[in-house]
């Protein structure tokens, strides 16, 4: 828990009206001798997710915030009234309707108008550490562009090497096999030239309209899954695991609108991610199903599976767990990609269970442009 912070709150004077209280960062409480409410600020109302007309006039420690944790901070209350000029402050863990929080009290008893009260002060620690948290991934974020900005501009200059040679290879008179494969080359190129573009584009904080195009993900599924060949590879010499990757075959094609490339990365992601997460043998196995408004794009794996605390920070930038093997952005990307689509990216997983993604994104007219 956070280190407790002194708040600075005076108690109200004789003739203060108690709706000054409203300009304070805290959450104020002001409480009778038997704990009837008699002033709950707005930001209170933020902390606690109660209106002040639901609470005022009841009784904080037996109607309003019942607990375990209030039912002993009730006893320091009343010892603390009883002396009148001593302060009390200390921490709780409140199990709050909205998300439990970590929150610091202060209780300071006063007088007004002749009749004994207390302010009780709540500080947000959980808010606090919210902020702090992200505040630092925002410095993190700004160090990030400047070193992409550098690896983008070189990683573009060998892509477009790739590409020309690919290119060239191209005019020559192949085996249909090795042609095959140069391809496979240069259409991995011209999907890296995108992603550094949209990088740059990120960096430069520019607003480029993407470029929706009619996609058929049946297609593009079946050719994104043979992609996957090399990372199967790698599990098996790397750490000896044995992964096949198993495509469920689309009948028809799956239309829907946006950028291939883009598309291509949000499942290589994710066939990627099952495979990572296979420790000695398994399948992730890849299909699409289709209604009259969604096509879900699903991937599923054999593998380890997610805790629930995993599941709930998934797609949050810099967050991973391959450690120094992963960079925290893949699902957090995939996510944005998504989303950018009109779409959604979830997730279903449990300890010991496998995980199943599934990529939601909206039905297009048939070849639609």
């Amino acid at each position: 828990m956070a280190t407790a912070h002194a708040l600075p709150i005076t108690p109200p004077g004789p003739s203060l009206d108690f709706r000054t209280l409203d300009l304070l960062p805290y959450g104020i409480i002001v409480v009778d001798m038997t704990g009837e409410i008699l002033f709950y600020n707005e930001r209170e109302e933020h902390i606690a997710a109660r209106r002040r007309h639901d609470v005022l006039g009841r009784n904080f420690f037996t109607t309003v915030a019942p607990c375990t944790q209030v039912a002993s901070f009730q006893g320091r209350f009343d010892a603390l009234v009883a002396r009148r000029h001593e302060t009390a402050r200390f921490e709780f863990h409140f199990p709050l309707r909205h998300g439990p929080r970590d929150v610091e009290v202060t209780l300071t008893p006063f007088e007004h108008q002749g009749r004994p009260l207390c302010l009780i002060a709540v500080n947000d620690l959980t808010e606090q550490d919210q902020l702090r948290s992200r505040v630092l991934d925002a410095e993190r974020f700004r160090e990030l562009g400047e070193v992409a900005a550098g690896v983008s501009h070189n990683f573009g200059n060998l892509l477009q090497v790739i590409r020309g040679t690919s290119e060239l290879l191209l005019l020559d008179e192949l085996p249909d096999s090795l042609r095959a494969h140069i391809t496979t080359i240069h259409d991995a190129a011209a999907d890296g030239t995108n992603i550094v573009r949209r990088m740059r584009q990120v960096i430069a904080r520019q607003s480029v309209p993407a470029a929706f195009t009619p996609v058929d993900l049946g297609a593009l599924v079946t050719a994104t899954a043979e992609w996957a060949l090399p990372w199967v590879v790698e599990a098996r010499e790397a750490r000896g695991a044995t992964v096949e990757v198993r495509l469920t075959a689309c009948e028809t094609p799956a239309w829907t609108r946006g950028v291939p490339s883009e598309l291509r990365e949000v499942v290589l992601n994710l066939v990627r991610n099952g495979i990572d997460a296979i420790e000695d043998a398994g399948v992730v196995t890849v299909g699409i199903t289709s209604d009259p408004d969604v096509h879900d794009v699903t991937v599923r794996d054999t593998g380890c599976g997610m805790a629930p605390d995993v599941l709930a920070q998934l797609f949050r930038p810099f967050f991973t767990t391959k450690g120094a093997r992963g960079s925290g952005f893949g699902l957090a990307t995939a996510f944005a990609i998504a989303q950018a689509h009109g779409g959604r990216l979830q997730v279903e997983s449990a300890p010991g269970a496998g995980s199943t993604f599934h990529l939601r994104l909206p039905v297009a007219p048939s070849g639609a442009s």
